[in-house]
Parts: structure tokens; sequence; C-alpha cells
């Protein structure tokens, strides 16, 4: 299951843009992947106020958004260069709904997770059938 999680300065989320932002999101991972992947992917959004984040030690400096996104490793070795369109999807996604100023500050991180690491429902991936 793809898990992507936003992290943003709160004042980005004025609850009109919530909805949009985890569709842009879902369709992002749809298009490298395709429909048999939308019921699968997980959109948590973490707004955080400005007063509350710090960049260089400065508090009150919120950096662009951040948008993480778990899975198995092996989800990245399904599709040609996996890796490279999610980053480049989810960038588009998150300035689509946005805004195209926040798109050199939008940090892409993609964590893929080892099958023996990684369990649904107490069993771990690995020794599922």
């Amino acid at each position: 299951m793809p898990h992507c999680t936003v992290t943003l300065a709160e004042e980005l989320l004025d609850g009109t843009v919530e909805e949009r932002l985890a569709g842009t999101l879902t369709d992002a991972v749809v298009s490298v992947y395709g429909d048999w992947a939308r019921p699968l992917v997980v959109i948590a959004l973490h707004g955080i106020p400005t007063a509350r984040f710090a960049v260089g030690g400065r508090l009150g400096t919120a950096p662009g958004p951040a948008v993480q996104l778990n899975s198995r490793a092996g989800l990245f070795e399904q599709m040609p260069d996996a890796a490279g369109r999610l980053a480049a999807a989810l960038t588009e996604a998150v300035v689509a709904v946005l805004g195209e100023h926040l798109r050199r500050d939008i940090a892409i991180t993609l964590v893929g997770v080892p099958d023996d690491r990684s369990a649904v429902g107490g069993e771990l991936f690995a020794t599922r059938h």
C-alpha cells in the first residue's frame, strides 16, 4: 500500500484544498501504476503552524511542502523509472493545488521498505502467500 504523508504549513490548508490535494496525489500514484493502485493509496495531510517550523535554526520559517511516499520496495521496481515518474507526478500534484510558486521548495522522499520489514494484519509481507 502506498502511504503518502504531506507535511506543510497549516496556513496552506484552508478547508478548500484538502480534498483536491488528496485527489491529485492519489491520481499521481495512479498515473504511474494504473487504476489497480487507486484503492490502496493512503494520504495523510499534516499541517503544522508556521510558528512551529524552524529552518536553519530560525523558528517561524516554514519550508515548502514535504511529500513522503512509503511503500514496499518492490513497488518502485514494477514500472520503468517508477521513482522518477512518482517524484515528478507528486510534485505536479502539489503545484496544481497549491501553486507554481512552491515548485522549487517541494521536497519528495520515496521510501521503499523491504518485504521482511513490512507487515499487513500482523503478518510480514515476505511470509504472505
